[in-house]
């Protein structure tokens, strides 16, 4: 029986897996995924994962609770504009095929909410890579990256550090939008919607990366297989 369970979970994780590096492929290249690759992923797992429970190697009632929080959560994520709606669906699909883990620093099995709490953690990434590439354009390069924005705000300054930078050769990067617009001069703008990031980038000007956050979820995936829940690792480094 044991050895059935392993195969099972072997089974389903290798879908999902599959599924999200797909899915998290398509989002960077068209910014769209389409429903069937979560229908399919969702079809083929979820029978598996009803038998697992059938045959007691899961917990039914824990699963029930996986499923159903991941769901509301999902749904009022997405309504609150938090995500898209690939995120979101790529969450169920996971509670669906994985709805518990074991194994790895975790404070609960439900595995959908620990994918979200990694995939956010290695979002953050993003952003300190971007300070710290400002940081060295402004104190080692000495360049003067606000020479076209000195009327911008500090607080507006200090945020666009953290959002993006300016790019000299934009045709070389693939996956930036523009984060300025010109009303008369230019000006930082920091809401930037998906059709954006088809725009032209001026030489010089100010640009933000295009990391899709479905990218960051399937990385914290592999996290919640390898290391299990990134934030009590964390926790567990820094107060052991």
């Amino acid at each position: 029986m044991a050895v059935v369970a392993e195969y099972l979970t072997f089974f389903n994780s290798a879908v999902l897996f599959l599924t999200l590096f797909y899915a998290s492929y398509e989002d960077i290249r068209v910014r769209l995924v389409d429903d069937w690759v979560w229908i399919s992923c969702a079809s083929i797992t979820t029978p598996v994962t009803i038998y697992s429970t059938l045959l007691g190697n899961i917990s039914p009632i824990l699963s029930a609770i996986s499923v159903g929080v991941t769901i509301l959560l999902s749904v009022l994520f997405y309504i609150v504009g938090l995500y898209g709606g690939a995120d979101a669906k790529a969450l169920v699909v996971i509670a669906l095929a994985s709805p518990l883990s074991i194994g790895g620093e975790r404070y609960h099995p439900f595995t959908s909410i620990t994918v979200l709490l990694n995939g956010l953690l290695v979002s953050l990434a993003i952003p300190l890579a971007i300070v710290l590439l400002n940081f060295y354009k402004i104190f080692v390069r000495r360049e003067d990256i606000f020479r076209e924005f000195r009327h911008e705000k500090a607080y507006r300054k200090l945020l666009a550090i953290f959002l993006g930078t300016p790019l000299r050769d934009p045709e070389r990067r693939k996956y930036w939008a523009p984060m300025e617009e010109f009303t008369g001069e230019w000006r930082f703008r920091f809401t930037v919607g998906i059709e954006e990031f088809w725009k032209p980038l001026r030489p010089g000007g100010w640009a933000t990366p295009s990391i899709p956050l479905l990218v960051s979820i399937s990385i914290g995936l592999v996290i919640n297989y390898v290391l299990g829940d990134l934030s009590a690792l964390i926790v567990k480094l820094l107060f052991s």
